[in-house]
């Protein structure tokens, strides 16, 4: 089976689905995978998050730290109301 070959599944009374093994094998989906549902004009798109990891995310904001002029609590603050936008 390519890629482009559908499968059918089927969305639970708690509206879950299962991802056809073969599909979850070829995209590397594991248990925890975080996965983006996009509505589209066509239907429904499943995206792939790949987030860093607690220890990659420290890097980079050290590796930025000294080109930005923000507190931690400046930081902080970013942070939760990133978190509230998305709520």
């Amino acid at each position: 089976m390519s890629t482009d070959d559908p499968e059918l599944t089927t969305v639970t009374s708690k509206g879950q689905i299962t991802i056809p093994s073969r599909l979850r094998e070829e995209f590397g989906l594991e248990q925890g995978t975080k996965l983006m549902v996009v509505p589209t004009e066509h239907g429904l798109m499943l995206k792939k998050l790949e987030l860093p990891s607690v220890e990659e995310f420290q890097s980079r904001v050290e590796e930025r730290s000294s080109a930005v002029d923000l507190t931690l609590d400046d930081i902080n603050e970013l942070v939760h109301e990133g978190r509230d936008n998305e709520a």
